[in-house]
């Protein structure tokens, strides 16, 4: 492995990434996912909420491939925005309005400036549960946005206890070997959505979570919303989330907002080590 890693600082709306150019990925040797590991963690190295490696996939066409803090390929909405802005430009692709190759297929995406909107498959809603943990019992929708997300309504959303609940609801046998994400959302006076989500893989609460919005529009238009929905993470850098078609079935859902560059640098050796 090189001794000093070219990476890019980014962030979507507060999720932040590291970002690599596929030839750089090529350059890690050995375990990468534990150079993910290391590199993701917050205090000892950059710190993020995940790695992304975009490469040039053909006229405009760029790949995308997400990895989790855990080491572990997933999707990602807001990381899937910040890709697109880096493959553009890098010139990894030459036109603004471009598509990115996900592990959820082909993702339509437009960069306008430092805002960057994606067209992403519909979310499908899996129905309402009511699921118990310890005393408790918290009622909400399962919904898929490309991963599992738990939507979970609620009043007091800014000093609710989400580190508290989250870390066994998000394993929940309901949801399979793979668990969910979880999302606790409010409606505002404006008809606003803010939403707080614990996301599997970071096992933490993050500022931002693309997916997480979806989710959190497709529970609130499914409750009677329009098709078109502000959504307020934590950040509060707002996303704009529309979700065009029939209320249950809508045709696809674009995800759109901040999408910034922070700064590039390079990761030495020491700084992606694990251990003590």
């Amino acid at each position: 492995m090189r001794a000093r890693i070219p990476i890019t600082k980014m962030s979507g709306a507060g999720n932040d990434f590291v970002v690599l150019a596929a030839w750089m990925w090529e350059e890690i040797l050995g375990d990468r996912a534990a150079w993910v590991r290391g590199v993701c963690r917050r205090g000892v190295s950059v710190g993020a909420d995940g790695v992304l490696v975009v490469s040039a996939a053909g006229p405009g066409r760029a790949g995308v491939v997400f990895f989790n803090p855990d080491g572990g390929e997933a999707f990602c909405g807001n990381g899937s925005r910040c890709a697109a802005r880096y493959a553009l430009t890098r010139r990894l692709v030459d036109d603004p309005a471009m598509t990115l190759a996900t592990a959820v297929g082909d993702v339509p995406a437009i960069v306008t400036g430092g805002r960057v909107a994606v067209t992403l498959p519909p979310p499908q809603d899996r129905g309402a549960l009511e699921l118990p943990v310890g005393p408790e019992t918290f009622r909400g929708r399962f919904v898929i946005a490309g991963v599992p997300h738990f939507v979970i309504p609620v009043y007091g959303l800014a000093s609710y206890q989400l580190d508290r609940i989250a870390p066994s609801l998000r394993r929940h046998e309901a949801f399979g070997p793979d668990g969910a994400n979880v999302d606790l959302v409010e409606r505002d006076a404006e008809g606003r959505i803010h939403v707080r989500t614990y996301e599997r893989g970071v096992e933490n609460e993050t500022l931002s979570c693309g997916t997480g919005a979806v989710a959190a529009a497709y529970a609130a238009r499914l409750d009677g919303a329009s098709e078109s929905i502000v959504v307020v993470p934590r950040s509060g850098l707002s996303l704009s989330v529309a979700l065009p078609g029939d209320v249950a079935r809508p045709r696809h859902a674009q995800l759109a907002g901040d999408a910034r560059f922070v700064f590039d640098g390079e990761v030495s050796d020491e700084g992606v080590l694990v251990g003590s």
